[in-house]
Protein backbone atom coordinates (compact mmCIF):
# COMPACT_ATOMS: atom_id res chain seq x y z
CA UNK A 1 0.00 0.00 0.00
CA UNK A 2 1.09 3.44 -1.03
CA UNK A 3 1.59 5.82 1.90
CA UNK A 4 1.17 9.33 1.82
CA UNK A 5 3.82 12.35 0.93
CA UNK A 6 5.90 14.10 3.22
CA UNK A 7 4.58 16.95 4.61
CA UNK A 8 6.78 19.10 2.36
CA UNK A 9 4.86 17.72 -1.10
CA UNK A 10 2.07 20.01 -2.90
CA UNK A 11 0.27 18.80 -5.98
CA UNK A 12 -0.16 21.49 -9.05
CA UNK A 13 -3.10 20.52 -11.24
CA UNK A 14 -2.68 22.04 -14.10
CA UNK A 15 -6.60 23.07 -15.65
CA UNK A 16 -6.28 25.51 -18.90
CA UNK A 17 -7.54 24.16 -22.14
CA UNK A 18 -9.69 26.29 -25.06
CA UNK A 19 -12.72 24.14 -25.06
CA UNK A 20 -12.08 23.08 -28.63
CA UNK A 21 -10.74 19.28 -28.90
CA UNK A 22 -13.73 18.00 -27.57
CA UNK A 23 -16.47 20.75 -29.08
CA UNK A 24 -19.35 20.86 -28.87
CA UNK A 25 -19.65 18.91 -25.42
CA UNK A 26 -16.59 21.33 -24.02
CA UNK A 27 -16.74 25.06 -24.29
CA UNK A 28 -14.41 27.50 -23.95
CA UNK A 29 -15.67 28.14 -20.37
CA UNK A 30 -16.66 24.16 -19.55
CA UNK A 31 -12.98 22.40 -21.25
CA UNK A 32 -12.56 18.89 -21.23
CA UNK A 33 -11.30 18.37 -17.83
CA UNK A 34 -14.61 19.74 -16.49
CA UNK A 35 -16.46 17.15 -18.52
CA UNK A 36 -17.23 13.76 -17.98
CA UNK A 37 -16.21 10.80 -20.43
CA UNK A 38 -15.87 7.65 -20.68
CA UNK A 39 -19.09 6.42 -19.53
CA UNK A 40 -18.19 7.93 -15.62
CA UNK A 41 -20.34 10.09 -13.90
CA UNK A 42 -17.56 11.94 -12.42
CA UNK A 43 -15.49 14.55 -14.51
CA UNK A 44 -12.13 14.16 -15.40
CA UNK A 45 -10.86 17.07 -12.87
CA UNK A 46 -12.55 15.43 -10.27
CA UNK A 47 -10.90 11.97 -11.09
CA UNK A 48 -7.38 13.50 -11.07
CA UNK A 49 -8.58 15.03 -7.67
CA UNK A 50 -9.79 11.72 -6.31
CA UNK A 51 -6.63 10.12 -7.49
CA UNK A 52 -4.82 12.39 -4.70
CA UNK A 53 -7.21 11.23 -1.92
CA UNK A 54 -4.93 9.49 1.48
CA UNK A 55 -1.82 10.73 -0.66
CA UNK A 56 -1.39 14.56 -1.13
CA UNK A 57 -4.92 16.32 1.42
CA UNK A 58 -6.40 18.89 0.11
CA UNK A 59 -4.84 21.63 1.44
CA UNK A 60 -1.62 21.15 -0.39
CA UNK A 61 -3.13 21.32 -3.49
CA UNK A 62 -3.56 24.04 -5.91
CA UNK A 63 -5.30 24.24 -9.44
CA UNK A 64 -3.69 26.52 -11.92
CA UNK A 65 -6.79 27.52 -14.68
CA UNK A 66 -8.15 29.68 -16.99
CA UNK A 67 -10.11 32.91 -15.02
CA UNK A 68 -13.37 32.19 -17.79
CA UNK A 69 -13.10 28.61 -15.93
CA UNK A 70 -12.11 29.13 -12.59
CA UNK A 71 -16.08 29.91 -11.19
CA UNK A 72 -17.07 26.59 -13.24
CA UNK A 73 -13.79 24.59 -11.77
CA UNK A 74 -14.49 26.15 -8.17
CA UNK A 75 -18.60 24.52 -8.37
CA UNK A 76 -17.27 21.35 -9.60
CA UNK A 77 -14.15 20.89 -7.02
CA UNK A 78 -15.34 22.05 -3.87
CA UNK A 79 -13.18 21.06 -0.83
CA UNK A 80 -11.24 18.84 -2.51
CA UNK A 81 -8.80 21.78 -3.48
CA UNK A 82 -10.12 25.00 -1.89
CA UNK A 83 -7.25 26.94 -3.37
CA UNK A 84 -7.65 28.05 -7.24
CA UNK A 85 -5.48 30.36 -8.88
CA UNK A 86 -7.05 31.91 -12.12
CA UNK A 87 -4.89 33.02 -15.03
CA UNK A 88 -5.71 36.36 -16.62
CA UNK A 89 -4.60 35.04 -19.84
CA UNK A 90 -3.19 31.81 -21.27
CA UNK A 91 0.78 32.19 -21.04
CA UNK A 92 1.76 28.28 -21.24
CA UNK A 93 3.34 25.75 -18.46
CA UNK A 94 6.46 27.89 -17.74
CA UNK A 95 4.49 30.59 -16.28
CA UNK A 96 1.68 28.72 -14.63
CA UNK A 97 4.21 26.40 -12.79
CA UNK A 98 5.75 29.23 -11.95
CA UNK A 99 2.50 30.91 -10.54
CA UNK A 100 2.30 27.88 -8.56
CA UNK A 101 5.93 27.13 -7.12
CA UNK A 102 5.60 30.63 -5.78
CA UNK A 103 2.03 30.08 -3.96
CA UNK A 104 3.94 27.13 -2.44
CA UNK A 105 6.75 29.39 -0.76
CA UNK A 106 4.09 31.18 0.71
CA UNK A 107 1.95 28.33 2.13
CA UNK A 108 5.54 25.91 3.10
CA UNK A 109 5.80 25.71 6.40
CA UNK A 110 9.43 23.81 5.14
CA UNK A 111 12.60 25.00 3.88
CA UNK A 112 12.30 22.57 0.99
CA UNK A 113 9.14 22.01 -0.41
CA UNK A 114 8.69 19.91 -3.59
CA UNK A 115 5.90 20.19 -6.28
CA UNK A 116 3.63 17.55 -7.72
CA UNK A 117 2.72 18.47 -11.50
CA UNK A 118 -0.08 16.53 -12.77
CA UNK A 119 -2.63 17.44 -15.72
CA UNK A 120 -6.48 17.69 -15.01
CA UNK A 121 -7.50 15.52 -18.00
CA UNK A 122 -5.50 12.37 -17.88
CA UNK A 123 -6.20 8.95 -18.05
CA UNK A 124 -4.13 6.97 -15.43
CA UNK A 125 -5.82 3.44 -15.54
CA UNK A 126 -2.80 1.86 -12.25
CA UNK A 127 -3.48 4.23 -9.61
CA UNK A 128 -0.86 2.73 -7.28
CA UNK A 129 1.79 2.22 -10.02
CA UNK A 130 0.98 6.02 -10.48
CA UNK A 131 1.88 6.93 -7.02
CA UNK A 132 4.85 4.46 -6.86
CA UNK A 133 6.22 6.30 -9.48
CA UNK A 134 5.35 9.64 -7.42
CA UNK A 135 6.96 8.67 -4.44
CA UNK A 136 10.43 7.39 -6.26
CA UNK A 137 10.13 10.54 -8.40
CA UNK A 138 9.94 12.51 -4.77
CA UNK A 139 13.68 10.36 -3.58
CA UNK A 140 14.93 11.75 -6.67
CA UNK A 141 13.42 15.27 -6.34
CA UNK A 142 15.09 15.46 -2.67
CA UNK A 143 18.50 15.40 -4.18
CA UNK A 144 17.91 18.63 -6.03
CA UNK A 145 16.66 16.98 -9.41
CA UNK A 146 14.16 18.04 -11.60
CA UNK A 147 12.07 14.47 -12.02
CA UNK A 148 9.95 13.68 -14.76
CA UNK A 149 7.18 10.69 -14.89
CA UNK A 150 8.36 8.93 -18.27
CA UNK A 151 5.29 6.63 -19.78
CA UNK A 152 6.90 3.08 -21.10
CA UNK A 153 5.59 3.45 -24.68
CA UNK A 154 2.91 0.56 -25.79
CA UNK A 155 3.13 1.62 -29.44
CA UNK A 156 5.29 3.93 -31.69
CA UNK A 157 2.99 7.20 -31.09
CA UNK A 158 3.75 9.81 -33.14
CA UNK A 159 1.94 12.63 -31.69
CA UNK A 160 3.80 12.79 -28.01
CA UNK A 161 7.11 14.31 -27.27
CA UNK A 162 9.95 11.55 -26.26
CA UNK A 163 12.39 11.34 -23.43
CA UNK A 164 16.08 9.45 -24.17
CA UNK A 165 17.05 7.88 -20.81
CA UNK A 166 20.74 8.27 -20.05
CA UNK A 167 22.80 6.68 -16.73
CA UNK A 168 20.81 4.56 -14.57
CA UNK A 169 20.59 6.55 -10.79
CA UNK A 170 20.72 4.59 -7.58
CA UNK A 171 16.58 4.82 -7.34
CA UNK A 172 14.99 1.83 -8.71
CA UNK A 173 13.79 2.62 -12.43
CA UNK A 174 15.30 6.51 -12.54
CA UNK A 175 17.49 7.75 -14.56
CA UNK A 176 19.29 10.77 -16.07
CA UNK A 177 17.75 12.27 -19.31
CA UNK A 178 19.82 12.20 -21.98
CA UNK A 179 18.24 14.24 -24.28
CA UNK A 180 14.23 15.50 -25.14
CA UNK A 181 13.08 14.67 -28.76
CA UNK A 182 10.01 16.32 -30.22
CA UNK A 183 6.86 14.31 -31.43
CA UNK A 184 8.87 12.25 -34.08
CA UNK A 185 8.04 11.03 -37.04
CA UNK A 186 6.65 7.02 -37.72
CA UNK A 187 9.70 4.85 -38.66
CA UNK A 188 11.51 7.15 -35.92
CA UNK A 189 8.73 6.53 -33.48
CA UNK A 190 9.53 2.95 -34.47
CA UNK A 191 13.66 2.84 -33.36
CA UNK A 192 12.85 4.35 -30.47
CA UNK A 193 10.22 1.92 -29.04
CA UNK A 194 12.40 -0.53 -29.96
CA UNK A 195 15.63 0.66 -28.26
CA UNK A 196 13.47 0.53 -24.89
CA UNK A 197 15.53 3.41 -23.76
CA UNK A 198 12.89 6.11 -24.38
CA UNK A 199 9.55 7.35 -22.98
CA UNK A 200 6.47 9.35 -23.56
CA UNK A 201 6.90 12.65 -22.12
CA UNK A 202 3.40 12.88 -20.27
CA UNK A 203 4.42 16.31 -18.68
CA UNK A 204 4.22 14.61 -15.27
CA UNK A 205 6.52 16.10 -13.13
CA UNK A 206 8.21 16.41 -9.00
CA UNK A 207 10.33 19.59 -8.82
CA UNK A 208 11.99 20.75 -5.75
CA UNK A 209 10.44 24.35 -5.91
CA UNK A 210 13.33 26.18 -4.80
CA UNK A 211 15.27 24.45 -7.62
CA UNK A 212 12.81 25.43 -10.41
CA UNK A 213 12.33 29.14 -9.77
CA UNK A 214 16.17 29.22 -9.63
CA UNK A 215 16.58 27.16 -13.00
CA UNK A 216 13.44 29.20 -14.20
CA UNK A 217 15.19 32.64 -13.51
CA UNK A 218 18.26 31.44 -14.56
CA UNK A 219 16.57 32.01 -18.11
CA UNK A 220 13.50 34.29 -17.60
CA UNK A 221 14.97 36.96 -14.57
CA UNK A 222 11.99 39.14 -15.24
CA UNK A 223 9.22 36.42 -14.96
CA UNK A 224 9.87 35.36 -12.09
CA UNK A 225 10.81 38.89 -10.56
CA UNK A 226 7.65 40.07 -11.89
CA UNK A 227 5.62 37.51 -10.72
CA UNK A 228 7.15 37.42 -7.27
CA UNK A 229 6.60 41.21 -6.87
CA UNK A 230 3.02 40.79 -8.18
CA UNK A 231 2.33 38.28 -4.94
CA UNK A 232 4.10 40.69 -2.45
CA UNK A 233 2.24 40.87 0.67
CA UNK A 234 -0.82 38.89 -0.68
CA UNK A 235 -1.69 35.59 0.94
CA UNK A 236 -2.48 34.17 -2.62
CA UNK A 237 -2.45 34.81 -6.11
CA UNK A 238 -5.56 34.06 -6.45
CA UNK A 239 -6.69 36.97 -3.81
CA UNK A 240 -4.65 39.44 -6.36
CA UNK A 241 -7.35 41.93 -8.65
CA UNK A 242 -7.95 40.85 -11.82
CA UNK A 243 -6.57 43.83 -13.28
CA UNK A 244 -3.49 44.39 -11.68
CA UNK A 245 -2.67 40.96 -12.49
CA UNK A 246 -3.48 40.77 -16.00
CA UNK A 247 -1.38 44.10 -15.95
CA UNK A 248 1.67 42.45 -15.13
CA UNK A 249 0.53 38.22 -16.64
CA UNK A 250 0.03 39.77 -20.28
CA UNK A 251 3.56 41.00 -20.19
CA UNK A 252 5.04 37.40 -19.58
CA UNK A 253 6.53 35.73 -22.84
CA UNK A 254 4.38 32.30 -23.57
CA UNK A 255 6.81 29.46 -23.63
CA UNK A 256 6.38 26.23 -22.06
CA UNK A 257 8.33 24.44 -19.01
CA UNK A 258 9.86 22.18 -21.56
CA UNK A 259 11.50 25.17 -23.57
CA UNK A 260 12.42 27.27 -20.75
CA UNK A 261 13.88 24.87 -18.24
CA UNK A 262 13.68 21.10 -18.76
CA UNK A 263 15.05 21.20 -22.13
CA UNK A 264 18.50 23.59 -20.82
CA UNK A 265 18.45 22.11 -17.52
CA UNK A 266 21.91 19.69 -16.29
CA UNK A 267 19.92 18.59 -13.37
CA UNK A 268 17.42 16.42 -14.87
CA UNK A 269 16.39 12.98 -14.48
CA UNK A 270 13.31 10.65 -15.61
CA UNK A 271 11.38 7.56 -13.46
CA UNK A 272 10.33 4.74 -15.93
CA UNK A 273 6.00 4.40 -15.50
CA UNK A 274 4.09 1.60 -16.75
CA UNK A 275 0.64 3.32 -14.93
CA UNK A 276 -2.11 2.90 -18.10
CA UNK A 277 -1.80 6.73 -19.29
CA UNK A 278 -3.73 8.03 -21.47
CA UNK A 279 -4.00 11.44 -22.80
CA UNK A 280 -7.40 11.75 -24.48
CA UNK A 281 -6.96 14.41 -26.55
CA UNK A 282 -9.75 14.07 -29.56
CA UNK A 283 -12.95 12.46 -29.78
CA UNK A 284 -11.21 9.51 -31.60
CA UNK A 285 -9.29 8.82 -28.73
CA UNK A 286 -11.55 7.51 -26.58
CA UNK A 287 -11.62 4.17 -27.89
CA UNK A 288 -8.32 3.71 -26.71
CA UNK A 289 -8.89 4.95 -23.12
CA UNK A 290 -11.89 4.00 -22.67
CA UNK A 291 -13.87 0.87 -22.94
CA UNK A 292 -15.09 -0.34 -26.44
CA UNK A 293 -18.11 -3.08 -27.52
CA UNK A 294 -17.02 -5.88 -29.38
CA UNK A 295 -16.98 -4.20 -32.59
CA UNK A 296 -14.59 -1.55 -31.59
CA UNK A 297 -18.03 1.09 -31.17
CA UNK A 298 -17.73 3.79 -27.89
CA UNK A 299 -21.08 4.73 -26.32
CA UNK A 300 -21.83 7.23 -23.62
CA UNK A 301 -25.35 7.59 -23.82
CA UNK A 302 -28.87 7.03 -25.22
CA UNK A 303 -27.58 5.39 -28.36
CA UNK A 304 -28.03 2.57 -30.73
CA UNK A 305 -25.67 1.58 -33.23
CA UNK A 306 -26.35 -1.54 -35.84
CA UNK A 307 -23.94 -3.33 -37.73
CA UNK A 308 -21.66 -0.41 -37.73
CA UNK A 309 -17.81 -0.57 -35.99
CA UNK A 310 -14.91 2.16 -35.43
CA UNK A 311 -17.44 4.66 -34.07
CA UNK A 312 -17.89 7.33 -31.24
CA UNK A 313 -21.25 8.26 -29.92
CA UNK A 314 -21.62 10.84 -27.13
CA UNK A 315 -25.19 11.94 -26.46
CA UNK A 316 -26.48 14.18 -23.67
CA UNK A 317 -30.36 13.20 -24.07
CA UNK A 318 -31.72 12.97 -27.20
CA UNK A 319 -31.47 8.84 -28.45
CA UNK A 320 -29.25 8.01 -31.18
CA UNK A 321 -28.99 5.77 -33.80
CA UNK A 322 -26.05 4.80 -36.15
CA UNK A 323 -26.79 2.17 -38.70
CA UNK A 324 -24.21 0.49 -41.46
CA UNK A 325 -21.55 3.22 -40.57
CA UNK A 326 -17.63 3.01 -40.02
CA UNK A 327 -15.21 5.21 -37.82
CA UNK A 328 -17.74 8.06 -37.29
CA UNK A 329 -17.53 10.42 -34.90
CA UNK A 330 -21.47 11.54 -33.80
CA UNK A 331 -21.75 14.33 -30.67
CA UNK A 332 -24.85 15.83 -29.77
CA UNK A 333 -24.24 18.15 -26.43
CA UNK A 334 -25.63 21.07 -25.44
CA UNK A 335 -27.87 21.99 -27.96
CA UNK A 336 -25.30 21.49 -30.74
CA UNK A 337 -24.51 17.95 -32.66
CA UNK A 338 -20.93 17.70 -34.45
CA UNK A 339 -20.68 14.56 -37.40
CA UNK A 340 -17.03 13.57 -38.44
CA UNK A 341 -15.29 10.55 -39.74
CA UNK A 342 -12.98 10.10 -36.58
CA UNK A 343 -9.72 10.21 -38.87
CA UNK A 344 -10.81 14.35 -38.91
CA UNK A 345 -11.42 14.41 -35.33
CA UNK A 346 -8.14 16.41 -34.67
CA UNK A 347 -9.40 18.66 -37.01
CA UNK A 348 -12.76 19.72 -35.12
CA UNK A 349 -10.94 22.60 -33.83
CA UNK A 350 -11.75 24.54 -37.35
CA UNK A 351 -15.36 24.36 -36.49
CA UNK A 352 -14.99 26.16 -33.45
CA UNK A 353 -12.26 28.54 -35.12
CA UNK A 354 -15.65 29.10 -37.97
CA UNK A 355 -18.01 29.77 -35.48
CA UNK A 356 -15.42 32.00 -33.65
CA UNK A 357 -15.56 34.22 -37.23
CA UNK A 358 -19.46 34.03 -37.80
CA UNK A 359 -19.80 35.39 -33.92
CA UNK A 360 -21.42 32.57 -32.63
CA UNK A 361 -20.31 33.06 -29.03
CA UNK A 362 -23.47 30.98 -27.77
CA UNK A 363 -21.87 27.74 -29.46
CA UNK A 364 -18.17 28.41 -28.36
Amino acid sequence: MVRAVPENVFAVILAGGSGTRFWPKSRQKWPKQLCSLGGSRETMIEITLRRLDGFIPPERRIIVTHKDQAESTKKIVGDSCPLIIAEPDARNTANALALAALQIEKMSKHSHPLMVSLHADHVIEREDAFKDSICTAIEVAKSEELCLIGIVPKYPETGYGYIERGVARDEPGAFRVASFREKPDLKTAETFVASKKFYWNAGLFVFPVGLFLDELSARLPATVKALRELGDGAKSFGSIGQQQFAQVYSSLPKISVDHAVLEVSKRVSVVEADIGWQDVGSWDALAAGFKTDQQGNFVQGDAMLLDSSGCTVDTDGPFTALLGLKDIVVVHAKGAILVCPKQRSQDVKLVVDRLKELGRSELI
